[in-house]
């Protein structure tokens, strides 16, 4: 999220004097470019790793700032969530062993948090979508307490003038909205950076965005989203829409949403880029400290152009252009920000491996193929990849390639020639390069693995359950660091997810149906008759139009009434019970057993917000070894 000395921009003034300084900034960067203010030595790496943070029970654990005060690293720092943190490693020369080194440094940096989290009980978890999150996380209570967040949330939900939406669509959907850009921290990402020559860095530009959907397809780690399976890479579709301020009754209107891939190759210059964003987003957050760019270039200094740096934190372009004023010359790095965090970090080095060899091998005749290529070509082959991982087919230079073959044939060799150009060890060119060639010819990313346990373990346990026992699997995995391709499949019967390791169920969340079938009020009685015989079921729950837990209707209920009515004279409405007793998802199954034993009830509602989540019934509890003596009404 970047520049933390922010404040809202609280009036007309504010506004111009942001504008003014972040015009100022593009100017000045223009100026550099012109006069080669930037460094054009050897190019370096670096990375950026999101994490979550997990209990005992393997869910969100609001422990971020806890954890940060005990650390006291540099390295570390705070995320939106109070569930996530962010790790900012060294950069390191692009030479030698300097992926193996990263890994190092990275292992070192996460056993120095990891050792933290456990004196807290908890656990630190590379993934690009915790498993185990649910919407009740991402309440306001779990955002971090900091002024950035609070104030970026506030202007985006102004801006947009509603709640935010999202809407997704895979093998499930996933219909939800909220009050604020908390969907945002359902992902983590591990985002990597390369320093670019800055005559180099429209072709660099260009071609990161040519090879982002397959990159993409071979390190998707994210399918799961509130037990749903969406997308290969749900964060894609899921950071869209989390900070999209567009609202539907401007639908005529063309218009670019905060997080956004592009609309056209980059043409010109690197500024052009700042540009765009100016003109085509509201200014969110200003502050009171800017330097006057051209002043500072005037004194020989090198200006940190803060306001359009500041204004560019609040877009996401998933190539984005960096500007480093450190040392004595300011440098140009892309950042790439479409990889998601895991499985391990050993996947991840080879992952940045990958893309680098790729940024690094393009060859010359391929330095102006985007003078003739249409760019909706590069987006199309990113949805894709995001939606499909390596189930997908590329349109790679006019030809129609699958997924593994583009990369296993086409790819990889392009990246380990790049490697080579930057003499890195070819132990490292083995090492890491072997990890994605064995993901793909394997074809397992993080997303196939996840997938695959996920329908496994759903076979014979819960949802919720199943989902703590892939994140259980996760953790375990991350500390062996072993890579993903290598991973075995969990089945619902695994030694592994024996409730010795994962725990008994103990809440009602944990037991509970989703699937779960209703009437309305002015529904016959007729159907909801049919529809206890078809699917074999005491009880259904009643729902007004606007999805409101209105009432109840038993079997027993509905058999008392027919013996006296003609079913087709009665509707639901007539006869269900309206004070419905309700259980909360968060309750534990004694008080859940407690509940129905009291009022001698077979099946328990349990809503969230007055809407219907799920339904409890003895058998579930019976099924969890909690048997209840007593025969309800």
């Amino acid at each position: 999220m970047g520049d933390f000395n922010v404040r809202p921009i609280k009036n007309t003034s504010d506004r111009t004097k942001m504008y003014r300084a972040a015009i100022s900034d593009i100017n000045a960067f223009e100026q550099m470019l012109q006069q080669k203010k930037f460094n054009e030595g050897s190019p370096k790496i670096g990375l950026e790793q999101e994490l979550c943070i997990v209990d005992q029970q393997f869910e969100p654990a609001t422990s971020a700032l806890d954890i940060l005060e005990q650390l006291n690293l540099p390295q570390y720092t705070n995320e939106l969530a109070l569930f996530n943190l962010e790790i900012n490693s060294d950069p390191l020369l692009l030479s030698g062993s300097c992926f193996s080194q990263a890994e190092k440094d990275l292992n070192l940096l996460l056993q120095k948090g990891q050792k933290k989290a456990n004196e807290l009980g908890h656990h630190l978890l590379l993934c690009g979508i915790l498993p185990t999150l649910q919407y009740r996380h991402l309440q306001f209570e779990y955002m971090t307490p900091i002024q950035r967040y609070q104030v970026l949330s506030k202007m985006l939900a102004e801006i947009r003038g509603d709640r935010f939406e999202i809407y997704l669509q895979g093998v499930d959907e996933l219909i939800m909205s909220l009050e604020s850009v908390l969907f945002e921290a359902c992902n983590t990402s591990f985002q990597m950076h390369l320093q670019i020559h800055p005559d180099e860095f429209v072709t660099k530009y260009n071609w990161s965005q040519l090879i982002a959907g397959p990159v993409l397809a071979a390190c998707t780690n994210s399918p799961l989203l509130f037990g749903k399976e969406l997308w290969a890479e749900t964060r894609i579709a899921l950071f869209k829409q989390s900070l999209d301020t567009r609202n539907s009754k401007n639908h005529l209107r063309k218009k670019l949403p905060r997080v956004y891939f592009g609309q056209d190759w980059l043409q010109d210059s690197p500024a052009t880029l700042w540009k765009n964003e100016l003109m085509r987003f509201p200014l969110l957050l200003t502050s009171d400290d800017f330097q006057d760019a051209q002043e500072q270039l005037k004194q020989n200094k090198t200006p940190n152009l803060r306001a359009i740096r500041l204004h560019n934190g609040t877009t996401y372009t998933w190539n984005r252009l960096c500007y480093g004023p450190q040392g004595s010359q300011p440098h140009l790095r892309i950042e790439c920000r479409y990889i998601p965090a895991g499985p391990t970090t050993v996947d991840e080095i080879a992952n940045f491996a990958f893309w680098v060899g790729l940024m690094e091998g393009q060859s010359q005749e391929q330095e102006s193929f985007w003078q003739e290529m249409d760019f909706r070509l590069a987006k199309d082959n990113f949805i894709r990849a995001a939606r499909t991982g390596l189930n997908s087919v590329f349109n790679w230079f006019g030809k129609a390639i699958p997924a593994k073959e583009l990369i296993l044939d086409v790819l990889l060799p392009i990246a380990e020639r790049g490697l080579k150009k930057r003499q890195v060890d070819q132990a490292d060119i083995d090492k890491y390069l072997g990890i994605i060639a064995e993901r793909i010819e394997k074809m397992q990313t993080g997303t196939d693995w996840q997938v695959h346990s996920f329908r496994n373990c759903s076979k014979k346990r819960s949802k919720a359950m199943s989902l703590k026992a892939l994140t259980q699997q996760m953790i375990r995995h991350q500390a062996d660091n072993t890579p993903v391709g290598q991973w075995p499949i969990l089945t619902c019967d695994a030694t592994a997810i024996t409730e010795e390791a994962i725990g008994k169920p103990h809440l009602v969340e944990h037991l509970m149906s989703t699937d779960i079938f209703c009437v309305r009020e002015e529904d016959s009685i007729e159907l909801a008759s049919q529809m206890m015989t078809w699917k074999k079921i005491h009880h259904l729950p009643v729902e007004n139009y606007a999805g409101a837990l209105v009432g109840i209707l038993t079997d027993g209920g509905l058999s008392r009434y027919a013996a006296d009515q003609t079913p087709s004279s009665l509707l639901v409405r007539d006869i269900m019970i309206r004070n419905v007793i309700t259980g909360d998802a968060k309750d534990s199954l004694e008080k859940a057993a407690s509940i129905l034993t009291d009022h001698k009830l077979s099946g328990l509602p349990i809503t969230y917000e007055n809407k219907l989540v799920g339904i409890l019934t003895l058998k579930d509890l019976e099924a969890a070894k909690l048997m209840i003596s007593f025969t309800p009404n």
